[in-house]
């Protein structure tokens, strides 16, 4: 059996204002011919396939689209789950009459989980959910925390599963020590949304959505798929993919990354603005973050620059460091006359002493107030 693990789909995503809906109908035709090379058996999705609760209708009819052509057209099975940005509500909608096809989508956790029962396999399929939901449910008033929640879900699963099969949980969580990223919501403030791996003590495969890095933990049967595009800079660094993942019989045998190749890549660069205006970047159209590292005044950068990088999302100029000096006593200061001092203080803000220009001119601007206080 081999599967493909996919999560954080996002649809509907707008980065800096601008919408990624386009680049997202790019990456799921890329998730699809990799889903035909491979010849997988099943499609996972791992939570948020939307941004918000309330998707805009252009990424409902992305979603509506794609899943029709895996699921209808390929005739290929999907185990989908709702996370922390997706409406469990919305996407539980339909999920009786979804298994007729084998889409079986996971919007709201419920009381007692069913096992969809392959021939070698169990996949169970765990929504995102918050602490309160399941101590209603399993009316256990010590579960207080997400690792209370998940452990009390597993413990369950564990109980009624067939220890002759392979066991595979689909999950929205934050593994404690996975690597965040900037584009991911908190689901908690603080660390009490973090989850401890010996949650998941007994499982073959355990495929997580909401961490955005791919190797946001490392784990021999836990893992994230990470998004399939960038969605911060933060992520900029990333080499974005899918799983494929092989079972032989009831045994894990191999778990390995196929990338993605965006239409347009997320990345930071740096340059002063006349190098990045007469020397090209490579790839100007990607979604850029442009560190500036001119010294001086300057009159519309973002202006400037828009007509060679037209997907600029973030322009910021360098910051230089402020080295830290032995204070001056008070009467050493005093000793000191206006051009001395402002000197002192340009130095400790830019970095720099003045130059002699610079000197001529605050001489002149400081004779000026002299005159006008006279």
């Amino acid at each position: 059996m081999k599967l493909l693990h996919t999560a954080d789909l996002h649809l509907g995503k707008i980065v800096s204002g601008v919408s990624m809906l386009e680049d997202q109908r790019y990456i799921l035709n890329e998730i699809t011919k990799i889903i035909k090379h491979e010849e997988v058996d099943g499609i996972i999705i791992a939570g948020d396939l939307y941004d918000r609760s309330v998707p805009p209708t252009s990424a409902v009819s992305l979603l509506n689209d794609t899943l029709f052509h895996w699921n209808v057209e390929l005739k290929l099975p999907i185990y989908a789950i709702s996370g922390n940005h997706d409406s469990a509500e919305r996407l539980n909608f339909g999920s009786a009459w979804y298994k007729n096809t084998q889409l079986f989508m996971a919007g709201k956790l419920m009381k007692t989980i069913e096992p969809i029962s392959l021939a070698e396999a169990e996949i169970w399929l765990v929504p995102y959910h918050e602490p309160a939901l399941v101590r209603e449910l399993m009316q256990d008033d010590e579960i207080r925390s997400y690792e209370d929640a998940m452990q009390a879900i597993t413990k369950q699963i564990r109980s009624v599963w067939d220890s002759s099969k392979a066991q595979i949980l689909v999950g929205h969580a934050f593994v404690a020590g996975g690597i965040p990223s900037d584009s991911e919501r908190q689901l908690s403030v603080g660390n009490v949304d973090r989850v401890s791996t010996t949650a998941f003590d007994g499982f073959d495969y355990v495929a997580l959505g909401h961490l955005h890095h791919p190797h946001a933990i490392s784990h021999p049967t836990i893992y994230y798929s990470g998004s399939p595009l960038k969605y911060s800079f933060s992520e900029s660094q990333d080499q974005k993919s899918v799983r494929i993942v092989s079972f032989s019989g009831n045994k894990l045998t191999e778990v390995r990354e196929v990338p993605l190749i965006p239409q347009k890549d997320m990345r930071m660069e740096s340059g002063t603005l006349q190098d990045l205006t007469t020397n090209l970047l490579d790839h100007p159209e990607d979604y850029l973050a442009i560190r500036l590292e001119d010294k001086g005044a300057l009159i519309d950068p973002i202006g400037k620059l828009r007509p060679f990088y037209p997907n600029i999302l973030h322009l910021e100029r360098k910051k230089l460091e402020i080295t830290t000096q032995n204070e001056d006593r008070f009467e050493e200061l005093m000793k000191k006359d206006d051009i001395e001092l402002f000197d002192q203080f340009f130095e400790h803000v830019r970095g720099e002493s003045l130059t002699k220009k610079q000197v001529d001119l605050m001489t002149a601007i400081f004779n000026e107030v002299r005159k006008e206080e006279n």
